[in-house]
């Protein structure tokens, strides 16, 4: 597994300028943006909003095409092996360029080396919850119970190797305390277990969450992520409670084959920045739950390696496997 921390690192830098072949008239035709998750959640939102006004922007249709399965792989080995031009990209994120990839020896594509990588884009937050039932009101009261009784406090995640799962485990690593893990098939089903008392905690995208926490149903302990979620503004961190710094959110970007023309890449940041920088589409997204998590290529790059150094180091420390 410690080949798997430095698969492809070094090659991000160079996907920041990977070929002075000029392309003033791009796009002449439509582009297609691959969306590696199902129509109607969050990241099909985040597609749709920044394609539309991408295509505004660039002056050609940029179309959605859902491509799921494989937890995430069909579509991301379909944008690895396309033509670099400019015209497929992919609705990335840590899923599709590096816990799949590192999970799934059989995924068909490396998650660093065959891209060039775009911007980020956007951001969902997981947030740490509990039952009311649970009589837990602190995070700190979380960490207690866990230690008292290792390998008791039950976490419910989307599956071995999702964020949440994983976001659960940097958690018991920082508290020092194992913690059973129950994978789901689903944020619906695990919120209705952590509700009814089946299952303790978790690390859940927040926009399902919310209804439940309004009504007192559901008591949020933190946030995982740098930022307080701009739909749980009360919500506080990981690290203002102490815990070390946390950007485990759901996060999604965009990235092309590896190859495409550093001036393609270019003209995607522009109309991406632009889009984000659109109050309509800020509400549209906000609204939603989800919070503008711009970054350009270059920044897009640090954080990837970041976001891979994280990870990948999580996924050898546990020895996480399976699918998620």
């Amino acid at each position: 597994m410690k080949k798997l921390l430095s698969i492809g690192l070094a090659t991000l830098l160079a996907s920041a300028g990977v070929t002075a072949v000029q392309a003033q008239d791009y796009p002449t035709r439509p582009i297609a943006l691959i969306n590696p998750y199902a129509a109607g959640g969050s990241a099909d939102l985040i597609a749709r909003t920044i394609a539309e006004y991408m295509g505004r922007t660039l002056g050609q249709p940029v179309v959605v095409e859902n491509r799921t399965g494989a937890a995430t792989a069909i579509a991301a080995a379909y944008v690895a092996h396309a033509a670099p031009d400019g015209y497929t990209i992919l609705l990335a994120g840590s899923p599709t360029h590096v816990i799949t990839p590192a999970l799934n020896p059989a995924a068909g594509y490396n998650g660093i080396d065959d891209f060039a990588f775009v911007s980020a884009v956007a951001s969902v937050p997981n947030v740490l919850v509990v039952s009311k039932e649970s009589g837990i009101t602190s995070i700190d009261e979380l960490a207690e119970k866990a230690l008292s009784a290792p390998d008791t406090v039950s976490y419910a995640s989307v599956g071995s190797g999702s964020l949440p799962h994983l976001t659960a485990l940097m958690f018991s690593q920082r508290i020092g305390a194992q913690m059973l893990h129950i994978p789901y098939a689903g944020v619906a089903p695990a919120t209705v277990d952590i509700l009814a008392g089946n299952v303790d905690t978790g690390f859940l995208n927040a926009p399902p969450l919310v209804a439940h926490i309004q009504s007192g149903d559901m008591i949020p302990l933190a946030v995982a992520a740098t930022k307080r979620a701009s739909l749980l503004p009360d919500v506080q961190t990981m690290g203002e409670l102490g815990y070390g710094d946390y950007e485990m959110g759901t996060w999604y970007g965009v990235s092309a084959p590896a190859g495409t023309p550093a001036d393609v890449i270019a003209k995607l940041d522009a109309a991406i920045a632009e889009a984000l920088d659109n109050p309509e589409v800020q509400e549209r997204l906000q609204q939603s739950g989800v919070d503008i998590f711009y970054k350009s290529t270059p920044e897009f790059i640090d954080f990837i390696k970041s976001d891979a150094e994280t990870v990948l180091g999580l996924i050898e420390t546990s020895g996480v496997e399976g699918a998620q």
